[in-house]
């Protein structure tokens, strides 16, 4: 059953666009998921002819670069300057605006500033942020921090790559411990529907869950899941301090987010790859990469 909303979703080759088109989809959205050959953002004329064709409700803009801070501020100026064509756009921002060299345990929106991020990734957001907060109306900032899920880069996502060690019949592996903030990519695109139609205050908002959790005790919730018993490996003793946010501002103006529990999450998770239909390809890689370390 359709909702009656024009949803177009850019960037659905990655991580996050490719669930959005599924999840909402599923949901009943006239969902528009342009391929590069379709739609190159980095072309001014194009965008404005795509979008002035289209007039779409929502923008969900999860296109990025990580190498390019150019590409990054291209693709996004080429759709704000188009604001006038769509309802209104979400850009999927990071606690990378924060600046990694000075994360603070539960940094709220109002930290933002505070440091200037030093990479191409954080300064790339932080730019796009920016901008969001000072000149536009219909467009909202989402930052996320740790979000995991289907479709993401198994090779080195933390979550994604142990469960793959395990079914490559490898130990889970942690570099370092670390505190993060984690959210399950569905729970993400249920918090960032609610600005499909409500009104919201602000322009920047966290969508996370609001608490930390170790790497070691994801470890052993996913040895839980996998139903093996082998000892967690770590590299290097101690940790690297804690990457999470506040989300109270969410949480004020929305209500609690829904929050899947760790052990749901990641089983849901692993039984994907239990069935994934290149199972033993995937292995192999982690097997590979294993014996090059």
């Amino acid at each position: 059953m359709s909702v009656g909303i024009k949803l177009l979703v850019l960037g659905s080759n990655g991580f996050i666009g490719k669930n959005a088109v599924e999840y909402y989809s599923a949901k009943g959205y006239e969902v528009y998921s342009p391929k590069r050959h379709e739609l190159n953002l980095l072309d001014t004329c194009a965008v404005e002819k795509y979008l002035a064709n289209l007039c779409p409700d929502v923008v969900l803009m999860s296109a990025v670069n990580i190498n390019s801070l150019n590409e990054n501020l291209i693709l996004y100026f080429n759709l704000a300057r188009c604001s006038h064509l769509f309802g209104r756009m979400i850009t999927i921002g990071s606690g990378a605006e924060y600046d990694m060299k000075n994360y603070e345990p539960m940094m709220s929106e109002e930290y933002f500033g505070k440091h200037i991020p030093s990479d191409t990734y954080g300064l790339s957001k932080f730019v796009i942020s920016n901008d969001v907060e000072k000149f536009s109306n219909n467009i909202v900032n989402l930052r996320v921090f740790g979000i995991f899920g289907k479709y993401e880069d198994y090779s080195r996502r933390f979550i994604s790559n142990n469960i793959c060690r395990i079914l490559s019949g490898l130990e889970v592996s942690i570099n370092q411990d670390m505190f993060f903030d984690y959210l399950y990519v569905d729970d993400f695109l249920l918090a960032a529907e609610i600005f499909f139609k409500s009104e919201f205050v602000y322009r920047n908002y966290n969508i996370c869950s609001g608490y930390s959790i170790s790497l070691f005790k994801l470890a052993e919730i996913i040895n839980e899941v996998g139903n093996t018993d082998s000892a967690v490996f770590v590299k290097q003793e101690g940790s690297r301090g804690e990457y999470s946010g506040n989300n109270s501002r969410y949480v004020s103006e929305f209500g609690p987010l829904k929050i899947t529990p760790f052990k749901d999450s990641i089983s849901n998770l692993y039984k994907w790859y239990e069935k994934h239909p290149q199972k033993n390809q995937i292995c192999q890689k982690i097997i590979e990469m294993e014996q090059l370390k």
